[in-house]
């Protein structure tokens, strides 16, 4: 599936396939599966929520996020620091970081729900 995201001030074309989860992996070292639980169970607030805890959510969401963009295009960023310097803000609109695990979970899904 291919959506556009925008994240700050900027949209970004990112697609998420099978291959996804793969992709994830190979770039981070990650696994994207474990990745994701860790998101679902922060959402169902069985994580306390911290800054610290914020922080990491962020830098998983950013880092699927990357993932799925170099997927879609992989032209439309050069790295992951320049995917970042890119961002002017990140929580003045957060409905991104839901777009993103959303669309990162449609493969595993069958669909794309909001």
């Amino acid at each position: 599936m291919e959506k556009i995201i925008k994240i700050g001030n900027k949209d970004y074309k990112m697609k998420a396939s099978a291959f996804t989860q793969f992709a994830y992996k190979n770039s981070t070292g990650r696994s994207f599966l474990s990745d994701i639980q860790k998101l679902v169970e922060l959402k169902k607030g069985k994580v306390e929520e911290d800054l610290s805890k914020i922080d990491g959510v962020t830098e998983l969401v950013l880092r699927i996020a990357y993932t799925m963009v170099t997927e879609a295009d992989k032209n439309q960023v050069i790295n992951y620091e320049e995917f970042l310097r890119g961002i002017d803000s990140l929580y003045d609109d957060t409905s991104w970081l839901e777009d993103v695990i959303l669309l990162a979970c449609s493969p595993l899904s069958g669909q794309l729900q909001k």
